[in-house]
């Protein structure tokens, strides 16, 4: 067996240490919301799209385990040729719509128009919150958002990458946003939120396949303590009937 010289010593380490740092760089918080982004359907085709729609069944648990509220919602995004979209929901005792079109929103409760500036505050930020959702990861690339790489830890049996997700906008009061991603597939499965009353983690349980898109289909969304364990189930999500129609 021929001996290894110093020379050709150094040069296999130096080969090692600069594929080391290669690959290190290009392990950043962009490189992995591309990697997720191609995982669930690619940026070119969420980009294409015109409409997508889908039923939304949220129910609300109490810390006890009983049933806060159960509701199901039909919520329709249209993003070209400009952005709009609704969401439908009924209770008991009413039927609500909210409608935003020409970055205008409107609400309606048993056919009446609201006119509560707070309540259609809050019509408005639920709009943003549901498109925000399910807009996830392909909204995570944008000129406002802010991505942090914070390395692999482990979401129970599986090992995820770890990213921040922030915005230039955000201040020492805003809410804090952690996202992981499988580090094998790439696959988005879980979110953690701090908030200023309390923090959540929301796990992804099953996706939805039935689109050109890998949407999630169940989720469970627990409350946690100070020192990050789960307290109690708060909400669960299940998605389905998703629609999609391109430009």
């Amino acid at each position: 067996m021929k001996e290894i010289t110093p020379k050709e010593l150094l040069v296999f380490i130096l080969t090692l240490f600069v594929f080391a740092n290669c690959a290190k760089k290009q392990l950043s918080a962009e490189t992995i919301v591309n990697n997720s982004i191609e995982k669930h359907g690619g940026i070119k085709a969420w980009n294409s799209l015109k409409t997508l729609s889908f039923d939304k069944n949220v129910t609300l648990f109490l810390e006890d385990g009983t049933i806060e509220s159960a509701i199901k919602k039909h919520q329709e995004f249209t993003f070209y040729p400009s952005l709009g979209g609704k969401i439908t929901w009924k209770t008991k005792n009413e039927k609500s719509l909210i409608l935003y079109e020409k970055a205008t929103i409107i609400k309606f409760v048993n056919d009446s128009l609201v006119i509560n500036l707070e309540e259609l505050r809050k019509a408005k930020n639920s709009f943003n919150a549901a498109l925000y959702a399910i807009s996830q990861p392909f909204n995570f690339l944008n000129k406002n958002t802010i991505l942090s790489y914070l390395g692999v830890v482990h979401l129970k049996d599986k090992k995820v990458y770890k990213i921040k997700v922030a915005y230039k906008s955000d201040t020492k009061k805003s809410d804090k946003w952690f996202y992981y991603f499988d580090v094998k597939t790439f696959k988005m499965l879980s979110n953690k939120v701090i908030l200023k009353d309390h923090t959540s983690l929301v796990e992804n349980i099953t996706f939805d396949t039935s689109t050109d898109f890998i949407f999630n289909q169940s989720r469970k969304s627990y409350r946690l303590n100070d020192t990050g364990d789960k307290t109690y189930l708060r909400a669960t999500y299940f998605y389905d009937n998703f629609k999609t129609e391109y430009q």
